[in-house]
C-alpha cells in the first residue's frame, strides 16, 4: 500500500483544521443541547461543504493505494436465494456515517425553509461533526475500504464517478478553498484510466 500523497495529508490536515473550528464555533465539546438559528444553518453549511471536500480526499486517496489481492473465499449463496448479499461496505461509497437529520433539515443537510424561530437542537449537527472527525482520525482505513469498493464498481463497467466544481469556495479559508478547487481537476485525472484498465 503507498503512502498518501502530499496534496491529500495537506488536504486532510486542512479539513481537520475546519472542523477543529466549526467545533470551537459550536461549542461542540459543552455538548450543548440548542444552538441559535443562524449559528446553526451556518453550521449546517460548513458542514455541507466539509463533507463533500473529505469525501474527495478520500476517493484521491484511494486511488492512489495499491492493494494487495483479495483472497479468493469460497461462493455462498444467500438463503433467500438471491445469491449477493449487501453489506454496509457495498450500500455506500464513501464509508461515512449516515446523516442525522433534525425535523429542520432536508436531505443535503440544509435548513428547510420555515417560520420557526428560537434555538434548534445540537444534536444532529454535533453527530455530523463528531463523525467527520473520526473519519479523519483514521482516513486510510476507509481509503482502503472505498477503494475496494471503486475496483468492485469498475469491474462491473459502472462509469467512473464525476467530481463536479464546488461553489463558494471563496467562503473557506484561503487554503481549504484552494484544495476543494483543485479537487475535481485532480480526481478527473485520477480516474482517466478507469475504462481502459482492467
Amino acid at each position: 500500500m503507498t503512502k498518501p500523497s502530499a496534496f491529500v495529508s495537506h488536504g486532510i490536515v486542512h479539513a481537520q483544521r475546519a472542523l477543529a473550528a466549526l467545533a470551537a464555533m459550536t461549542n461542540a465539546h459543552l455538548n450543548p443541547t440548542t444552538l441559535k438559528r443562524t449559528l446553526a444553518q451556518r453550521a449546517r453549511a460548513e458542514l455541507a461543504r466539509l463533507e463533500i471536500i473529505i469525501r474527495r480526499l478520500l476517493v484521491l486517496m484511494a486511488l492512489g493505494l495499491v492493494l494487495p489481492p483479495v483472497p479468493v473465499r469460497a461462493f455462498s449463496v444467500h438463503p433467500s436465494g438471491t445469491g449477493r448479499v449487501e453489506t454496509k461496505a457495498s450500500t455506500g461509497l464513501t464509508g461515512l456515517s449516515p446523516r442525522v437529520l433534525g425535523p429542520d433539515m432536508d436531505r443535503d443537510g440544509f435548513a428547510i425553509s420555515t417560520r420557526a424561530c428560537g434555538p434548534v437542537q445540537a444534536a444532529p449537527i454535533l453527530a455530523r461533526l463528531a463523525a467527520l472527525q473520526e473519519l479523519l482520525a483514521a482516513p486510510e482505513a476507509h481509503a482502503r475500504r472505498l477503494a475496494r469498493t471503486l475496483e468492485r464498481q469498475r469491474k462491473a463497467g459502472e462509469a467512473a464517478p464525476v467530481a463536479l466544481p464546488m461553489t463558494r469556495t471563496h467562503r473557506m479559508p484561503p487554503e481549504l478553498g484552494a484544495i476543494a478547487t483543485a479537487l475535481p481537476e485532480l480526481l478527473r485525472a485520477a480516474f482517466k484510466s478507469w475504462e481502459s484498465s482492467g
